[in-house]
């Protein structure tokens, strides 16, 4: 018959007992939610993050089992609860329970994460609902009214003075992005070549006049001189982007702007680096993603693909538009 300790000796021998294992508890769930899934269930490498982890499983039970046979007797030994084990042990049993019972506490953190993953979404998802209620309320659907000339001007203001020869760089560069404005902003078409030239311009301004440094790398493989396109598709697509990079607090923030035409058909993507967990629709900046959907719909019915996807740190926008099927 086994010897009777009473509860306050038991239960302090079984609280040190617990504690001196949890961190086996903390590593398992951590190592699922800080590299597991970043790493794999992020990027959809479902079967790598299964493998990898039934392979943490079997690593933590042999970790279990050597803190049950090497530690957890020294605990009992100084509480005076020594006692002979089983002399017949099922190692089939005492392997499934170990493995139900770090597996639950692994689906339980993994739960709480992805919980928390989707309130994010789902503040996201408001907020763009609400955004889509703004732009129905707007009545003029076929004039875009471009925001980043008048931040330009504005910091064109503080820099003159303490930089002028950034300044006698920009003014060149904004004259022509004004005279585009101006003059070709009611226009149904204007030339690729010349939107092109104009987005060039747009992100050299943005690269010299901007608070902090942003890396630039921009691929641009569309040099044909006889297609046309919608004015203020392409531009207000960089400046969402830079608007948010403006907005985040990130150490080396960075922006990727791919266009490429084959055929008649133009590709772009643009992407941008974000912080970790943080919303995409900060200050309800993709407000201008969806006045260019709306333009898109106007101009390019059935002829177009604008998709937006949210990764960890990065968010990508792809845009796909046949410029012969335009309604004039």
């Amino acid at each position: 018959m086994l010897p009777k300790w009473g509860f306050f000796k038991s239960f302090f021998e079984a609280f040190i007992e617990v504690a001196e294992s949890t961190p086996l508890d903390m590593c398992f769930c951590y190592f699922i939610i800080y590299f597991l899934f970043p790493k794999f269930l992020y990027k959809g490498r479902y079967i790598g993050m299964l493998l990898l982890w039934l392979l943490a499983s079997f690593v933590f039970i042999a970790l279990y089992e050597l803190n049950a046979i090497h530690i957890a007797p020294y605990i009992r030994g100084w509480f005076g609860m020594k006692s002979t084990g089983p002399s017949n042990i099922n190692y089939a049993y005492d392997f499934f329970v170990l493995f139900s019972q770090i597996n639950m506490e692994g689906c339980v953190a993994a739960s709480i994460k992805l919980g928390k993953l989707w309130y994010i979404k789902q503040q996201e998802a408001d907020l763009l609902q609400q955004e889509r209620q703004k732009i129905k309320s707007d009545e003029d659907h076929t004039l875009i009214r471009p925001a980043f000339l008048t931040d330009l001007l504005t910091r064109m203001e503080s820099i003159a003075n303490e930089n002028p020869l950034i300044a006698a760089r920009s003014m060149k560069k904004i004259r022509n992005l004004m005279l585009y404005i101006l003059y070709e902003n009611a226009s149904s078409k204007v030339s690729l070549h010349k939107e092109l030239e104009l987005l060039q311009e747009y992100t050299d301004l943005e690269k010299l006049t901007a608070e902090k440094k942003i890396c630039v790398h921009t691929s641009i493989n569309a040099a044909s001189l006889h297609e046309t396109i919608a004015p203020f598709i392409l531009l207000p697509l960089v400046e969402n982007a830079f608007k948010q990079l403006q907005t985040y607090n990130l150490e080396n923030p960075s922006l990727n702007i791919g266009i490429a035409l084959h055929n008649e058909t133009i590709n772009i993507k643009v992407d941008w680096s974000k912080p970790i967990e943080t919303s995409s629709l900060t200050n309800g900046r993709n407000v201008i993603l969806h006045n260019i959907s709306k333009r898109l719909q106007l101009i390019y019915p059935l002829s177009h693909e604008l998709n937006m996807m949210i990764e960890t740190e990065r968010i990508f926008v792809y845009l796909k538009i046949n410029l012969r099927k335009a309604i004039n």
